[in-house]
């Protein structure tokens, strides 16, 4: 749904405040993306909660995608909190277990991986998930666990680990007693140490919470510290005590907390130490025994569960999901086998029903309904983790992309399948940790892939047969660093040279068959793991030390010229940017050129495709803690950059960036939070939303065909504009009593089927583009509050009118599709929907149309070219002798449906007249027998003239939806059916006219003489 701001600013833009003054923070919110998917996997789930009870309604907190509920068992879902959440990073959920109408979500999630988008505080909704409120807490930046009080719902504690990748004070347990209006650290650390975990006694005073002690740089991470430890307060949490009776001394990391349901005085923790693993406490906490050393990767996961109706039965989440029967003793891993997907974050277990749970992974999200014997996958949830994508060149083209710990994927844009896309359609082309991908116009029939350390593959997509092709050195005592997301990138000169970035720039123009090294080493070459972090150096006791950072001194991001063959940016992760004009004989460091005052994460270099001195470099500072966004241009070729990140807001760090095709002046930047656009080259930036999310985007691709505007997103897979045509000239914008067209790309018909009518709603379905030509517009502000009517008209070669559209008047961006057939036959309506859908005028043939805007008391228009279907070989003449076949059956359709409200007009006339008659017998008995006669009649033509299946109606429908399907000649059987559909209408029709001449006639004579006058029957 559009944001309302939207409206009011979106008006006050088309009134004519062009762009004087910085562009409107609105959210270009009726913009029609479409979400395509995959939801064939999913992406990483950090909470699920249900409420108790009513175990249907379910609310899923993801990694990177925002909230989404199901009232249905996960038959649908929808995203609640796009609307109203400022970040689609979710820690933790929590149901008010008083009233389950109030939810609250912290954001951020606290897994701490070097991918984490962080948060902006709390949310509360009052009605169920429908709407939420910010509730404060902003700068906690990632929330690890929200409770509510048993009994009442204003009482809540939030564990809150603060920010990631760096100090700050606003961390540790939070308490507000006033439903979130004023909150009270009641737990503090230090500056880097927070609270990841919390958990409430059923009797609202007994509060336990883990203060963990992290933080993660770009060069690596530190799980623990002397401020992490296991605390409890028993008066609700005015004050507090350390737990160490049986814990484990020295240095500890990541705690996670869970009391049992059924024995409260039972107390699990798994806690990150030496000596550490799950302990267990029968007298809240006072003593603790270790049960066993399980606790796999604390960092990531060390979150512990306990069966709601046993004490004794245990569930420690990792990379596989470990359950206990005897307390924590022992575990056993092979309830879940390889049957679903590894890294394990959410773990929920019906109060009610302990067989019940639903687990959230890096995968997605499962149920089980027999206690983990068995899994079944919910593949309707499109939340993958895109790094990168690419597009291909075929009709319809795919988009194909690395995902987050779910491989390398590809899907159609659209399909011929009348229901959309849908999980059928997807491909899987790799495994591992997905990143980039790049495809061989020279040969479709491969494509490049990459995981993580660096490997690389070429695949076939048919045979799916991979052929590995990660570089390596000539000299085996040179090492090659990889970074987590290796860059990969096909030459826009050779589409057979792609580069590859380590340390140094690798370069293949045989297919990865063999490398050039092309590059010195262009990083500091630093000695990172000797970097202290929080003043620790990192050594083998170093709690979680350095998890997920394999390499540092890496290549990030590279770009060849498209004007220049061989002028070559390269951006590292350690903050440096090198420039080679020769192919990579020489190399620039051109790092001091942008005057930062220290280095940071370069996230993209793009060269423009518009000037061969033009180019982009976006710095990520938020690796540093350092959360303003940079961007930088050049337009000398290096030598000089000027700041183009304008009024992009802080936090908002950029992630990718992209050119407009034929515009040097609109940019695209996908930042942490959305999508943003300039139309002034960088000066004023506009987000982007309404139906696009605040999700983070780590690329973008623009179709050079097509001009779609593709989505890489990192938590709602790929998200799609078709058509940016209206940014050709910069930004959309008319003022006040004005109409703008766009211009319309070229279209082709296409044949589309109903294949999988009947999937249920569980199936995952997601939208093709309308079909047809789609229509881009623009209104002002109408003059006068009657300025209600706006249409569009299409007009063939020699200006005749073949379509009438009626559109949205209001001001704003709109978007309209014309399916490229006539007009229906007079008459027809949606209900005459039948076996072919809904009925349409016939095909127009292919050709030059124009479309005109008739609004705000003025007309432009716009040419669209419509060809035929690419697919289908068509005969000479077989279009013209359809289309011929189309008009003729059109007007039979006319004449029968006149024919239809000829005969309706007549039956109502017939039955006021019997109405009027049935209080005066005398008048009635004197007109009985014409009345019956012409009942009679009526009847027997109304089964001529009716819409039952069978009946002539429906023939119509029938044979015109069965042609309007092939882009061939009507069949000899199609032309006689016509012949005897015409011949039938015929006798049909004379045989009305002739009641209506006759014996109708004359009851309207009697009826006037028995003090009845009928209606005037109009002839249509």
């Amino acid at each position: 749904m559009p944001s309302r701001r939207f409206s009011v600013l979106a008006q006050a833009l088309l009134a004519g405040v062009l762009l004087a003054a910085p562009l409107p923070a609105q959210d270009l919110g009726t913009l029609p993306w479409r979400h395509i998917g995959p939801s064939s996997f999913g992406g990483r789930i950090d909470d699920i909660e249900a409420i108790p009870g009513r175990p249907s309604t379910i609310f899923v907190g993801t990694a990177g995608g925002g909230v989404f509920r199901t009232t249905n068992n996960g038959t649908t879902w929808a995203p609640v909190f796009d609307r109203d959440g400022r970040s689609t990073s979710i820690g933790d959920i929590a149901i008010a277990p008083s009233d389950p109408g109030i939810v609250w979500v912290g954001t951020g999630e606290p897994n701490n991986r070097q991918s984490s988008t962080w948060g902006d505080g709390i949310y509360r909704s009052l009605d169920g998930g429908e709407t939420w409120t910010h509730m404060g807490l902003k700068e906690t930046h990632h929330i690890g666990r929200v409770v509510i009080h048993p009994r009442n719902p204003n009482t809540v504690f939030v564990a809150a680990l603060g920010h990631l990748w760096g100090p700050n004070d606003d961390r540790g347990v939070y308490r507000t007693t006033d439903g979130g209006t004023t909150w009270k650290k009641v737990l503090a650390g230090n500056n880097v140490t927070g609270a990841v975990d919390v958990a409430l006694d059923p009797d609202g005073r007994t509060v336990y919470a883990a203060m963990y002690q992290r933080q993660r740089r770009g060069f690596g991470f530190v799980g623990g510290g002397p401020g992490s430890g296991l605390f409890r307060s028993r008066d609700g949490g005015d004050t507090w005590e350390p737990l160490t009776n049986g814990l484990p001394v020295g240095v500890k990391g990541r705690i996670g907390i869970a009391i049992a349901p059924s024995q409260p005085n039972t107390v699990y923790a798994i806690v990150e130490a030496k000596a550490g693993g799950v302990f267990r406490s029968d007298d809240k906490g006072s003593t603790w025994t270790r049960q066993s050393s399980l606790n796999p990767r604390p960092m990531y996961y060390s979150q512990v569960r306990v069966d709601p109706q046993h004490p004794d039965r245990v569930w420690v989440l990792g990379t596989y999901v470990h359950k206990s029967i005897d307390g924590g003793k022992t575990f056993t891993t092979d309830s879940t086998g390889d049957r679903i997907h590894v890294d394990h974050h959410a773990l929920w277990l019906n109060p009610n029903d302990g067989n019940h749970m639903m687990l959230g992974n890096d995968g997605g999200l499962y149920f089980t309904y027999d206690g983990a014997k068995n899994w079944d996958f919910i593949d309707n949830l499109p939340i993958g983790q895109f790094y990168d994508i690419d597009v291909d060149d075929r009709d319809p083209y795919y988009v194909y992309g690395g995902t987050q710990d779910n491989g390398t994927w590809g899907l159609p844009v659209r399909t011929y399948n009348g229901v959309g896309i849908t999980n059928a359609d997807v491909i899987n082309i790799a495994y591992g940790d997905g990143f980039f991908t790049v495809t061989d116009p020279a040969d479709p029939r491969y494509i490049y892939a990459n995981s993580q350390g660096g490997r690389a593959y070429r695949v076939h997509l048919a045979t799916r047969e991979e052929r590995g092709i990660r570089p390596v050195p000539a000299d085996a005592k040179d090492t090659i660093r990889f970074n987590w997301s290796t860059p990969m990138v096909r030459s826009p000169h050779d589409p057979r040279t792609n580069y590859y970035g380590g340390n140094k720039l690798f370069r293949t123009r045989d297919g990865g068959e063999s490398w050039d090294v092309v590059s010195p080493d262009l990083t500091r070459n630093q000695e990172w793991k000797s970097i202290p972090i929080m003043g620790i150096v990192r050594d083998s006791t170093t709690p979680s030390r350095d998890d997920g950072v394999s390499d540092y001194g890496t290549i990030t991001s590279v770009s060849e010229s498209p004007r220049s063959q061989g002028v070559l940016l390269v951006g590292t992760d350690d903050g440096q940017v090198q420039l080679s004009t020769d192919g990579g004989a020489a190399w620039t460091n051109i790092t001091a050129r942008f005057k930062l005052p220290a280095p940071r994460w370069v996230s993209k270099v793009l060269w423009s495709q518009h000037e061969a001195r033009t180019a982009y470099v976006a710095f990520d500072g938020h690796y540093d803690d350092d959360l303003a966004p940079m961007l930088y241009r050049t337009t000398d070729g290096g030598t000089t950059w000027s700041a183009v990140a304008g009024d992009l807001p802080v936090g908002h760090s950029v992630k990718t960036l992209a050119e407009h095709p034929s515009n040097r002046d609109v940019l695209f930047a996908g930042t942490e939070f959305g999508l943003y656009v300039t139309f002034d080259g960088g000066k004023r930036w506009a987000h982007v939303g309404g139906a696009l999310p605040r999700v983070r985007i780590d690329d973008i691709a623009i179709h050079p065909k097509h001009r779609d505007l593709v989505l890489g997103t990192h938590g709602r897979s790929i998200i799609v504009l078709d058509d940016i045509s209206l940014f050709d000239k910069g930004a959309p914008v008319v003022a006040s009593g004005e109409a703008a067209l766009y211009p319309i790309r070229p279209v082709m018909q296409r044949f589309v089927t109903r294949i999988l009518p009947t999937p249920g709603a569980r199936n995952f379905q997601a939208p093709n583009p309308p079909p047809g030509a789609l229509i881009t517009y623009a209104l002002g502000v109408p003059a006068s509050a009657s300025d209600t009517v706006a249409t569009l008209k299409v007009a063939d070669a020699a200006g005749k009118v073949v379509r009438t559209l009626r559109v949205p008047a209001a001001a704003g961006i709109h978007r309209a599709a014309w399916d490229l057939h006539y007009d229906r036959a007079p008459g027809v309506t949606d209900a005459d929907e039948g076996w072919f859908g809904l009925p349409s005028g016939a095909w127009v043939p292919p050709g030059r149309y124009t479309v005109t805007l008739a609004a705000r008391g003025r007309e432009v228009s716009q040419p669209v070219d419509v060809s035929g279907d690419s697919r289908v070989e068509v005969a000479a003449g077989a279009l013209e002798a359809r289309h011929a076949a189309s008009v003729r059956l059109a007007a039979l359709q006319k004449s029968f449906n006149d024919g239809v409200e000829l005969h309706k007009q007549m039956t109502a006339e017939r039955e006021r007249l019997e109405k009027a008659l049935a209080t005066t017998p005398a008048r009635r008995d004197s007109l009985a027998a014409l009345v019956a006669e012409v009942r009679q009649q009526l009847d027997s033509l109304g089964r001529r003239f009716g819409a039952g299946f069978g009946g002539p109606k429906f023939g119509f429908l029938d044979l015109d939806g069965s042609m309007q399907a092939s882009s061939t000649r009507p069949t000899v059987a199609q032309e006689r059916t016509i012949e005897q559909l015409g011949a039938q209408l015929k006798v049909d029709l004379a045989a009305l006219n002739a009641l209506l001449a006759g014996r109708f006639a004359e009851l309207q004579r009697k009826a006037e003489g028995a003090g009845v006058v009928l209606k005037a029957v109009v002839v249509p």
